[in-house]
């Protein structure tokens, strides 16, 4: 499985970015912190001997490029490479996850799934946090789902620890330890004493402390502020809640570059890192509160291009480089097109049947994650990008739909049929 998911992977950004591909926008970002870590130069931005302290991006994937850069070179199509071999571990952490919860001939399919999955495989070709986030995501959920299965202290510490890395990949991964512990709170109270309940999940909130605190008093002692993770939230908030991006129909629920865009690119100009983010953040509830009436029109917006099904187009909603081998066929083929007509209705059906049996709530976990990150989107924008992180889940109830199916014909076919238990 591991093979296969590689060698797609990695074919895949042979082809559709190119040995010799140069980092832009997001990716180029990634790649200079990374680079001035692995030469010497700190956690910042800049070229040369001109750079400063930053904290615009987590920390976890800058320092795991860095160290690539150490042994190879400032060379960014291994760092691309470095992603393909992160996003080839994808279908096993699923099918871990699956395994502890829905059972082995499901943890097979949905494995099998997130090999081929369009999403999985076009976002490992780009030096982002998505593809990493994504497997710290699934490690943190099948540490947690043992766990709960069996609570002892170590686990309990070391589930905080995973969620503390997770964090540090990407920011909003800040509130799901919290999340966990409101699903894990009662089926808890039912293994072990009260006491030992807050026990266990103080001890999550340690791990969890233990990792992202020393970086949150870094970013104090160099920046002067308070920034748990990034100074980049309130920025991202801006990108997506702002005149502009609402008055083009074309863009509206998606995200625009203020930092470039007047009047913010003059009013930003000279700020500190953290100041930007709390003018940005003030700018964007400004515009919130002036269009109070208009949410239920953003919510819909932004919905609409989060769970859309068909590719974006331009930007990281392409499926390779102009000129590409791959262009004359995706240009009349949409890989998510076919994916979403084939694996959402599955997907529908096997939440729907995990969800209303005996283990309801225990097999709930993925669809509250989902739901959080679709919470997410209403508060800043929808794009493939922001949903990449759960798409393995919504493989996950594919997975037990197509099950069900599966088990369902199979019964029918040697002359059985299924009994449905009284609850």
């Amino acid at each position: 499985m591991f093979a296969v998911a590689l060698a797609l992977r990695a074919g895949y950004t042979w082809i559709a970015a190119g040995p010799q591909a140069t980092p832009w926008s997001d990716p180029l970002t990634y790649d200079t912190v990374a680079w001035n870590l692995a030469r010497g130069a700190g956690y910042s931005l800049g070229t040369g001997t001109a750079t400063w302290p930053t904290a615009f991006v987590p920390p976890v994937v800058p320092w795991l490029t860095s160290l690539l850069y150490d042994l190879v070179g400032h060379r960014f199509f291994a760092a691309l490479m470095l992603q393909c071999v992160i996003g080839a571990t994808l279908p096993l952490l699923i099918a871990s996850l699956a395994s502890l919860t829905f059972g082995g001939s499901v943890a097979r399919i949905a494995g099998w799934l997130a090999v081929f999955h369009p999403l999985l495989v076009f976002f490992s070709g780009y030096l982002l946090t998505e593809t990493t986030f994504t497997a710290l995501l699934l490690a943190a959920l099948a540490a947690s789902a043992a766990w709960l299965k069996t609570p002892r202290p170590g686990r309990a510490l070391g589930v905080g620890l995973v969620w503390g890395i997770a964090c540090l990949t990407r920011p909003t991964a800040l509130a799901l330890p919290a999340l966990v512990a409101l699903w894990a709170w009662r089926p808890l109270g039912l293994t072990v004493a009260p006491r030992d309940r807050i026990r266990q999940l103080a001890l999550i909130a340690l791990g969890v402390t233990l990792i992202v605190g020393p970086w949150t008093l870094r970013n104090a002692a160099v920046l002067g502020a308070f920034v748990p993770v990034t100074t980049g939230g309130g920025r991202a908030f801006l990108d997506s809640n702002n005149e502009v991006v609402w008055g083009d129909p074309a863009t509206r629920g998606g995200a625009n570059s203020t930092y470039g865009i007047e009047p913010w690119a003059s009013r930003f100009r000279g700020h500190t890192e953290p100041e930007v983010d709390a003018l940005a953040r003030a700018e964007a509830l400004r515009f919130l509160r002036e269009h109070a009436s208009e949410w239920p029109a953003m919510a819909l917006a932004k919905l609409g291009r989060f769970w859309r099904l068909t590719a974006e187009g331009g930007g990281t909603g392409s499926w390779q480089r102009e000129g590409s081998p791959l262009s004359a066929i995706l240009a009349r083929i949409d890989p998510l097109l076919l994916w979403s007509v084939l694996v959402l209705p599955l997907a529908l059906f096997g939440f729907a049947r995990s969800v209303s049996g005996p283990r309801g709530w225990y097999l709930a976990l993925p669809a509250l994650i989902i739901g959080y990150f679709t919470a997410v989107a209403l508060a800043f924008w929808g794009s493939l990008r922001m949903r990449v992180p759960i798409e393995p889940l919504v493989v996950l109830y594919a997975a037990a739909g197509a099950d069900e199916v599966r088990r369902r014909w199979l019964s029918r076919a040697r002359g059985f049929r299924v009994i449905e238990g009284r609850r």
